[in-house]
């Protein structure tokens, strides 16, 4: 545990130090959420407000970023560049360096949800979750799912360049066809059914719900199917970890 807890903690201070990854996963949030406030503030539904609706959708958002480029981009980076290689050397086993950056992406990302939160209380009066026990729990289930989906996909990656790729790939898929940005109702109703085969749609409609209407048991459809993801992830994840780039 000792190990677990050093290289959680190793890891974490790599993150801050990186200006960029820095600027992603904290101000670019803030900054889209004020060009959407300014583009649809006034067209949220009756009843709702924008931030009521769009800020929680934007912490859906950065699960995912967090997963992709603070998780899953940076192991292919380690594994290209050999350092996983010298941890292969080391009594860590591969569950551990999963474990360790899950933790790390979860401090990170819970430090990106407070800087939206009090964003969206300075500038839109956002108000608090009406079930915050039950938004609490939606963005655990939506990590388990998230994090170990992604650390799925990029292990698939043969180098950071196609990680990336990859990463970029389905981030800006589920961006701009989840109901993050632009409002369902305003698509195409083919684009309505492509959403909802996209993740995302179930971790925005779960914060959602719980933000502003409903406890996490009145929504347990996209519970189950989160659950789902997470469990086929955690096993293919496990399957696919490679320490190298090379056929081992």
């Amino acid at each position: 545990m000792t190990a677990l807890w050093q290289l959680t903690k190793l890891e974490t201070k790599m993150f801050f130090r990186d200006k960029l990854q820095v600027f992603w996963t904290f101000l670019f949030p803030v900054l889209m959420i004020w060009l959407f406030g300014s583009m649809f503030e006034n067209q949220a539904p009756d009843g709702f407000s924008f931030a009521s609706l769009y800020i929680p959708s934007w912490i859906g958002v950065n699960i995912v970023t967090t997963a992709f480029f603070t998780l899953g981009t940076v192991l292919a980076g380690y594994r290209e560049t050999g350092v996983l290689r010298r941890y292969q050397s080391t009594p860590l086993a591969p569950w551990k360096i999963l474990f360790a950056h899950t933790i790390q992406g979860t401090v990170i990302f819970s430090f990106s949800a407070v800087v939206l939160v009090v964003f969206g209380m300075l500038v839109f009066d956002l108000h608090m979750p009406a079930y915050l026990g039950s938004t609490l729990l939606a963005l655990l289930i939506s990590i388990i799912s998230f994090f170990p989906f992604a650390l799925f996909l990029t292990s698939l990656a043969k180098n950071v360049g196609t990680a990336a790729a990859i990463s970029s790939l389905f981030l800006n898929l589920m961006l701009f066809l989840s109901g993050a940005t632009f409002p369902l109702e305003m698509m195409p109703e083919v684009l309505q059914y492509v959403a909802k085969v996209l993740p995302l749609y179930y971790v925005i409609e779960l914060l959602r719900a719980t933000w502003n209407t409903s406890p996490i048991w009145e929504n347990m459809t996209p519970v189950y199917v989160l659950l789902g993801i997470s469990v086929v992830s955690v096993v293919l994840s496990s399957k696919f970890f490679r320490w190298s780039g090379k056929a081992e």
